[in-house]
């Protein structure tokens, strides 16, 4: 293999979009992991706080729990054909 394709199959683009994905895809996780596990009155403001009424706050978002789990895994797939993109069309 040439230095030339190399080069070409590790662009900056490809690695700047391929972190990105993983930082946004680990975020996602982390998100849905606390959509799961903890009461929504006890969740970070930024995940939307709820305080009332108290059959709500008690309960966990589910729905969200699960949908930030799905988003964070498909971008971790999709950083990984991204990531390897270049090397498979190289052999």
């Amino acid at each position: 293999m040439t230095t030339a394709s190399q080069t070409r199959s590790r662009s900056p683009a490809r690695v700047i979009t391929v972190a990105v994905l993983v930082i946004i895809a680990i975020l996602a996780i982390v998100a849905g992991v606390l959509y799961l596990t903890e009461p929504a009155k006890s969740l970070p403001s930024v995940l939307g706080t709820i305080t009332s009424p108290a059959s709500r706050a008690d309960g966990h978002r589910d729905a969200r729990g699960g949908v930030s789990l799905a988003v964070g895994v498909i971008l971790l797939v999709a950083a990984i054909f991204i990531g390897r993109g270049g090397r498979a069309a190289a052999r």
